[in-house]
């Protein structure tokens, strides 16, 4: 058996495959997006988070404002055709819990069976796996009756079937219909087949996906051999802990399955200079060439969502505070990390005022020991910052950025936008 020899990575070497492989360096699309572009930043990322928090916009078309530009209304429009279109045959994506409640591919749905199983099992959310054991009833009820009906939201569904309240737990009451949609969708047994505003309405799984997906069967170890590759492809290089996140896999066997990747020449070991533990490539990864674009991230992106992963591989501690009481925030409500010439060298409290159609920075600060100093590095990182904001505003619908004076870049950067108020 032939030895493969650990593949060496520098620090730049390692960031520079973890933007690459995530979309983040190459040339923004010219002209109108359509479904192409959208698949292609979905192969990129393997998935997309998704999260409610609005102040500027949903974080998912954060992520792939990132990757596609365009304007926030067809990213959105993008998104909604290839998730709730009324064939099932024509979705490329769907809803489910992977990394937390995401869009996966279509393609990829059966390769959370395993998860399903589990949850049928008890193994989910113990609220949940608490209302499995105590209301079975109420779940076979909810899905007769989305069966003989069609979709339906949890308040509808409250409605049609004359459910109280619901129960008490730590968000707060969920009502019975909630309670019971989740664990079917946890289960797989129900899909999301439209949203309407954020409120997701779920059907039976039959109509929410094609046949052929719903027939094909991966079983247990496979699926995970499958995400984790995925995974590493996604992120270009990563610990096991990296790559285990991904998908939010269960670790102890997870690992088992890396070594069987590595055994198999799926996945290279590799040392990357100055981390501890061995991280690992997918085999025939080629390392490009061109650097990170200049762009505001989401918290919840991929490339950083992992703290752990972004404080190793960009030497970013990032907290998110937005249930921080206002009075503890250190950096401010919702925090952007700034990408620029392969680093993350600043990051920015943003949000975006609807009635004025301004892009807000209540704070701005530069990151310690990344943040160009003076010359030439800064006036390009300062201008690239103001250009970003600039096109974000325009994203959003503004025409203008506001920048408060709080944070150590705030003068700084409000010079490069010609004001504080531009």
């Amino acid at each position: 058996m032939t030895t493969v020899r650990p593949v060496r990575l520098s620090l730049r070497a390692a960031r520079h495959l973890a933007i690459g492989a995530q979309g983040l360096a190459a040339t923004l699309p010219a002209g109108r997006l359509d479904a192409r572009h959208l698949r292609r930043a979905m192969d990129q990322m393997g998935l997309l988070q998704i999260d409610a928090v609005n102040a500027l916009a949903r974080s998912h078309l954060l992520v792939l404002r990132a990757r596609l530009g365009g304007t926030h209304d067809g990213v959105l429009r993008l998104l909604e055709r290839a998730a709730y279109t009324r064939r099932p045959d024509q979705r490329s994506l769907t809803e489910y819990w992977s990394h937390e409640a995401s869009f996966v591919q279509v393609s990829d749905w059966p390769l959370y069976r395993w998860h399903m199983r589990r949850g049928e099992q008890g193994e989910m959310w113990s609220g949940f796996a608490r209302f499995g054991r105590e209301e079975p009833r109420r779940i076979t009820e909810a899905l007769a009756w989305l069966d003989g009906n069609g979709p339906a939201s949890s308040a509808e569904l409250d409605a049609a079937l004359g459910w109280g309240p619901g129960v008490r737990g730590p968000w707060g009451t969920r009502s019975n219909a909630k309670m019971a949609l989740a664990w079917l969708f946890w289960c797989g047994q129900v899909g999301v087949t439209e949203r309407v505003g954020f409120t997701r309405r779920y059907d039976v799984i039959e109509r929410v996906l094609p046949d052929d997906v719903l027939a094909r069967e991966v079983d247990e170890p496979d699926a995970h051999r499958a995400l984790l590759s995925q995974a590493a492809i996604c992120l270009g290089m990563g610990t096991a802990d990296d790559l285990i996140d991904y998908h939010r896999l269960p670790k102890r066997v997870a690992r088992t399955r890396i070594r069987e990747l590595v055994e198999e020449e799926t996945l290279l070991e590799a040392t990357v200079e100055g981390w501890d533990e061995p991280a690992y490539v997918p085999a025939g990864l080629k390392r490009g060439r061109k650097q990170s674009r200049s762009v505001l991230l989401s918290p919840f992106d991929p490339l950083v969502w992992f703290r752990p992963r972004a404080e190793r591989l960009f030497g970013f501690h990032y907290r998110i505070e937005i249930y921080t009481p206002k009075a503890k925030r250190q950096y401010g409500y919702f925090v952007l990390p700034f990408l620029h010439d392969d680093a993350l060298v600043a990051r920015l409290d943003v949000r975006f005022d609807r009635d004025r159609g301004v892009l807000e920075v209540p704070a701005s600060w530069a990151e310690p020991g990344a943040w160009p100093s003076g010359g030439e590095p800064e006036t390009s990182a300062l201008e690239a910052l103001a250009t970003e904001l600039r096109s974000l505003s325009a994203w959003c619908g503004g025409e203008g950025v506001s920048v408060s004076s709080r944070g150590d870049l705030a003068d700084r950067l409000g010079r490069a936008l010609g004001g504080a108020d531009c």
